[in-house]
C-alpha cells in the first residue's frame, strides 16, 4: 500500500476511535493503534500529529493521549485543511474522503497559452515552448457537489521524464507532486504567497460567486531538489466551503 495511502487508512480507523468514544477517554498506545490499523508506529504518529495540531485529540506528557472535547460535529460547516505534511500535499481530496465529505472535479480544462508576467518570470526560459506558451490546467474542486475550490496550475510542455500529458490531472488521484515526479521533477518545497483580491470574472464563474467579490487568492511555487521552479499555481478559495488554520506547534 502506498505511504499517502497507509496514512489515510490509519486515520480513519483512528476518526472512528474518536467518533466512538467521548471527551477525555484515553485513546490507546502506538503500538495499540498500528496494530489495529495494520501500519507502522512512523504512520500511526503522523496521524496523530494531524489529530493534535487539529484539536481533535490532547495530549499529556506522561500520563497519555486523550480525546479532545468539541465544540461541533467536525463533519459540519467548512472542509477545514489542518495539518499537510510536505510528502502529503497532494491529498487534499483524501483528507475530504476521510472527513466524510465527498470530493470531486466539478470542471476541468486544459489550455495552451502565453503565461502571466508572474509565471514567466518565475519558469526558466527553456520550460516555455518555442511560442513562449505552456499548459495550464485548471480544475474545480468541489465537496459534496458545491464549488469549494480552483485550481490553476501552469506547467511546463516537457520536463527530464518526457512531454507532459496534462490531461491525467482530470483523475482526481493523481496529485500534481505525483504527477511531477513521474514526469523527472522532485519537489521538495512549495512557497506561497497569500493575497485578497477582487474575484474575476472566470473564477467568479468556476465558485458560483459574484464578480468583483473579495477573494483569497494564492499564488504557489513548486521548487525541485535542484532549486529550479518547475511550476506554478494560482488557488482561489470559497471561505465558506474550505478554510486553512495554520498551526506552530511550540517545542518543550
Amino acid at each position: 500500500m502506498p505511504a499517502s495511502s497507509k496514512v489515510t487508512a490509519a486515520e480513519a480507523a483512528i476518526r472512528a476511535l474518536l467518533d466512538g468514544g467521548a471527551a477525555g477517554d484515553r485513546l490507546p498506545s502506538e503500538a495499540e493503534l498500528a496494530e489495529l490499523a495494520g501500519v507502522s508506529r512512523v504512520t500511526v504518529r503522523e496521524v496523530l500529529d494531524r489529530l493534535w495540531y487539529e484539536g481533535a485529540i490532547v495530549r499529556r506528557w506522561g500520563a497519555g493521549t486523550f480525546i479532545a472535547a468539541r465544540s461541533r460535529d467536525a463533519s459540519a460547516g467548512p472542509f477545514r485543511r489542518i495539518y499537510v505534511a510536505l510528502d502529503d500535499i497532494g491529498s487534499l481530496p483524501g483528507q475530504i474522503d476521510a472527513s466524510g465529505r465527498k470530493a470531486s472535479l466539478a470542471a476541468f480544462a486544459v489550455d495552451h497559452l502565453v503565461p502571466p508576467a508572474w509565471v514567466a518570470e518565475a519558469l526558466a526560459p527553456e520550460r516555455l515552448g518555442a511560442d513562449g506558451k505552456l499548459w495550464r490546467v485548471t480544475r474545480t474542486l468541489a465537496i459534496n457537489g458545491a464549488p469549494a475550490m480552483v485550481m490553476r496550475d501552469f506547467l511546463p510542455l516537457e520536463l527530464p521524464g518526457g512531454r507532459l500529458n496534462p490531461t491525467e490531472l482530470a483523475d482526481l488521484g493523481m496529485d500534481l507532486p505525483r504527477f511531477l515526479r513521474l514526469n523527472g521533477a522532485r519537489i521538495v518545497k512549495y512557497e506561497s504567497t497569500l493575497e485578497a483580491v477582487a474575484c474575476d470574472e472566470e473564477t467568479a464563474r468556476l465558485l458560483g460567486r459574484e464578480p468583483g467579490a473579495p477573494q483569497l487568492r494564492t499564488r504557489q511555487l513548486a521548487i525541485s531538489d535542484t532549486g529550479e521552479t518547475v511550476s506554478c499555481a494560482e488557488l482561489a478559495f470559497r471561505e465558506d466551503e474550505i478554510s486553512t488554520t495554520l498551526v506552530r506547534a511550540i517545542g518543550g
